[in-house]
């Protein structure tokens, strides 16, 4: 490493250049040094050369498909006040201001949550079958990940995981209560798989649901500190319910891991009695989405509430299940997942999109 008096300090000006608010008078002790808002954030500015291309030929190319949808959607965005919309250059530009506090940001994520849920945005998106109703639910949600990714997480884990847990683990009766009402944001969902023990160790999960055959119900309990579901996206501030992976206990018998629809919140957003719910706190990004932490002291909620389509609890405690093998079922529970795993690749693709844009303005 060069160690000469000019190499030093031009490390030490690369260093401060990172820092913000530095002592009154630190500046200037340095030669050549000076403040940097490098870490303040700004949104983007137009840039009034042409193209060299054409643009509208590699956005079809990029975008691939459903390219008027994807434009009514920025268009919205563009509508409303709450997406911070500024005019720049004879464009119009939306960008979150990440400026906000923790607090504010999860609040605007779910305002805008809300607004697009009025402008009918995310019609259809449990109740349309096809694969043309899939395929657009994916463009919409690319939209909303390349206006702020904390939107795009909230609206994946209450649609894709909760409601893709509700839509593709349980039956009719599950689907008519409550697959309008997750579309429509009458209820908002969460997923409680992980554990603070055990993180992608599903099988090792320790909550345990157990069957009381005398009231038709399953006892949800959290016995230890590591068996509390941890980083839960949208559980610290918002969700009223959850889907809770538990193991399945039946007159001493352990069946495995299975799901359950719990309650967690009234409508006013009041934590429910024998539930706990903790913040995961400040993240270095995704503010906008509200990670928090669940314990369950012997909640209970009915036989229904067990999504069946795998397997199923007869009233009189008798477990059934079209699928004989505990490892091809314990496979089947986690279905919901596959949508989302392929979701975090495809982001590389969204974000590499987004910096394709944003790195010209730096």
């Amino acid at each position: 490493m060069d160690a000469s008096p000019t190499a030093a300090a031009r490390r030490a000006a690369a260093i401060a250049r990172h820092l913000a608010g530095l002592p009154s008078g630190a500046a200037a002790a340095v030669a050549g040094l000076q403040f940097s808002p490098c870490l303040s954030y700004a949104p983007p500015e137009s840039s009034e050369a042409p193209p060299a291309f054409a643009p509208m030929e590699l956005r079809a190319l990029l975008d691939g498909h459903h390219l008027r949808e994807r434009d009514w959607a920025y268009g919205a965005m563009e509508e409303s006040p709450l997406f911070c919309p500024r005019r720049a250059g004879g464009k119009v530009f939306v960008s979150p201001d990440y400026n906000e506090g923790k607090e504010g940001q999860r609040e605007a994520t779910m305002r805008r949550i809300g607004y697009l849920t009025r402008r009918g945005v995310f019609r259809g998106w449990l109740t349309e079958p096809g694969p043309d109703a899939e395929l657009r639910k994916l463009a919409l949600l690319e939209c909303l990940g390349v206006y702020d990714h904390s939107l795009a997480i909230k609206v994946g884990v209450h649609f894709f995981l909760w409601g893709g847990a509700v839509k593709f683990l349980g039956t009719k009766r599950h689907h008519d209560k409550w697959l309008l009402d997750t579309e429509n944001y009458v209820i908002k969902g969460c997923f409680a798989m992980t554990e603070l023990g055990h993180g992608s160790n599903v099988r090792g999960i320790e909550t345990v649901a157990t069957y009381d055959s005398k009231t038709g119900e399953f006892v949800i309990n959290t016995p230890c500190e590591s068996a509390q579901k941890y980083w839960i996206g949208g559980a610290a501030n918002h969700a009223t319910h959850t889907i809770v992976f538990a193991q399945l206990h039946i007159n001493g018998r352990n069946e495995g891991v299975h799901a359950f629809i719990a309650q967690i919140r009234d409508q006013d957003e009041n934590v429910l009695p024998n539930i706990h719910i903790a913040d995961c706190g400040h993240k270095i990004g995704l503010n906008g989405v509200d990670n928090g932490r669940i314990w369950f002291n012997n909640i209970r909620v009915p036989r229904e509430n067990l999504l069946n389509l795998v397997a199923d609890v007869l009233p009189d405690g008798k477990y059934v299940s079209m699928i004989d093998n505990p490892d091809q079922r314990f496979a089947a529970f986690l279905s919901p997942l596959t949508l989302g795993r392929v979701n975090i690749a495809v982001n590389a693709v969204y974000i590499s999109k987004v910096c394709s844009v944003a790195f010209p303005f730096q």
